[in-house]
């Protein structure tokens, strides 16, 4: 476990000798060849947020940050990033927002502490995992992208209100398990991010809490139900479950944090490491509220924004396009010949 240690951030600079041109192939989708580009994780590396500047003789600049989600979650690093691209172009609002630190004001257990979920089988690792590990399986990292009018065809298509995320997590739901070929009794879930800054009441979190406030919401459905019941129905099974991860469910878990504090008991989180196979199965990050794709260190915005590398197969990261206005990217990772399926059936709505 990381502890924080006053070691500092590490930034590292690097030059190549060739235009960013010449690197923008490489920059297409996620990939171990960009590895390069980022601070190194090898060894016993005590900072928990490593930047790397990688400088093109053309002027252009590629930037690489690892950091522990120990202490800063998806929100905290794009408030991050934001404010540091206003310092650089000198146009940061006379007061902007400060980060807030205090953790302790934050998790603040009940006296005395309610449990009132099973966090122990939720949040932490157990007998009933579903993930499984399996050495030099053939996971492909890819990308595709939705335009606007595909999103909004999507919506219509639901017949009820909801997100963009909503509807195309349901979409892509659907097209990864016809993609896997999954038997109809087979049930599958999907482990969703969500952020507590705005579900967290009395005491409430300012949205520039600097921090990991994150918990899963996990909507699952029986394959046969996906596939026939509609993309409304997904939609609904997918917004009632990121609901319930509500007030009483972050203040749940906090008390249940003090219960294991004091019984000194040790817990594994679910989080997959790299390799895992979460077939049937799919995680989620959406960095759709996110504006890395807004930021300008003074030459303009990005021309490329993506995640560094997917070695979990069935992972997925939305993120807004950079290509199209309204768009949005989908990075995943699936088996290579589940991925080959996936391509040819992703842009159709069913």
């Amino acid at each position: 476990m990381h502890h924080l240690n006053n070691a500092g951030a590490l930034l590292v600079e690097t030059y190549h000798p060739i235009t960013l041109s010449d690197q923008l192939p490489l920059l297409d989708r996620p990939s171990p060849d960009l590895a390069h580009l980022h601070p190194s994780t090898q060894g016993d590396v005590p900072h928990l947020l490593q930047i790397q500047l990688n400088r093109y003789a053309c002027g252009g600049l590629v930037i690489g940050q690892t950091a522990h989600h120990h202490v800063a979650d998806g929100q905290s690093m794009s408030a991050f990033f934001r404010i540091w691209a206003e310092l650089a172009r000198g146009a940061l609002e006379p007061s902007p927002p400060l980060p807030f630190h205090d953790r302790a004001a934050i998790a603040v257990p009940r006296d005395p502490p309610s449990v009132a979920f099973n966090h122990r089988e939720i949040e932490f690792k157990n007998d009933k995992s579903r993930t499984t590990v399996r050495g030099g399986s053939s996971i492909e990292s890819l990308n595709v992208r939705y335009s606007a009018e595909f999103v909004s065809a999507l919506k219509t298509k639901a017949a009820q209100r909801c997100s963009t995320f909503e509807c195309l997590l349901a979409h892509t739901w659907k097209k990864i398990t016809a993609a896997r070929g999954l038997n109809a009794e087979t049930t599958t879930r999907v482990r969703v991010a969500v952020n507590g800054r705005a579900r967290m009441r009395e005491p409430g979190v300012p949205m520039e809490y600097f921090g990991n406030l994150v918990l899963w919401a996990y909507p699952e459905m029986r394959v046969e139900e996906l596939m026939k019941g509609g993309y409304g129905r997904a939609v609904k099974v997918i917004h009632e479950a990121v609901v319930r991860v509500d007030d009483a469910y972050f203040k749940s878990f906090v008390d249940f944090g003090e219960v294991v504090a004091k019984e000194e008991e040790v817990l594994v989180a679910t989080a997959p490491e790299a390799g895992s196979v979460l077939c049937p199965d799919l995680e989620v990050d959406s960095w759709l509220r996110f504006r890395f794709h807004e930021l300008d260190f003074g030459s303009g915005g990005p021309c490329a924004f993506l995640p560094p590398d997917l070695p979990i197969e069935g992972l997925l990261v939305f993120v807004p396009s950079i290509k199209e206005v309204g768009g949005v990217d989908v990075f995943l990772a699936l088996e290579h010949e589940h991925g080959r399926k996936f391509r040819e059936i992703y842009n159709y709505i069913d």
